[in-house]
């Protein structure tokens, strides 16, 4: 079956159920399952169309590197605005800090983070510190081992 012909026959079911469909009373188990297989077609149709592979432009890498540097949202904000899956977002953002195209990929590290660090690195577990800074674990080790700080056993 073509797209066009499967469109136009999901389209026809779609309105066919429309019609029918006023009350909740009036829902039968089978208008339920053309319903479930309508969806499932549609939805796997978006997927298709998301996943479609399209080459990375300028544009995007340059947003890509402002998104890592100065953003602190998710990358799959960044994958909802170039309209691109989260895995593809990703391995373009690795493929960028392997090939040096862009320079700096991680956050520069500020003040208050440097200041969170000073005060709890003693009292606080690495791996609440990471949570609460939005950092690796091996980053924020990193970062107190830069600015000489110790846990209280380490000190001695």
């Amino acid at each position: 079956m073509t797209q066009t012909k499967m469109r136009n026959t999901i389209d026809e079911t779609y309105k066919k159920l429309r019609n029918k469909l006023k009350t909740d009373e009036e829902i039968t188990e089978s208008d339920l399952l053309e319903s479930l297989k309508l969806y499932e077609i549609t939805n796997k149709e978006l997927k298709k169309a998301k996943n479609k592979y399209r080459k990375w432009t300028e544009d995007e890498d340059a947003y890509l590197a402002y998104f890592a540097c100065c953003n602190d949202a998710k990358i799959q904000d960044a994958a909802d605005y170039l309209e691109r899956t989260l895995y593809s977002v990703e391995n373009r953002l690795e493929y960028l800090r392997k090939t040096g195209e862009v320079s700096y990929m991680r956050p520069r590290w500020t003040q208050k983070e440097d200041k969170f660090i000073r005060e709890h690195y003693s009292s606080l577990s690495l791996k609440d510190i990471a949570k609460r800074l939005n950092r690796s674990y091996s980053a924020i080790k990193r970062r107190a081992w830069v600015l000489s700080v110790k846990r209280e056993a380490e000190a001695r």
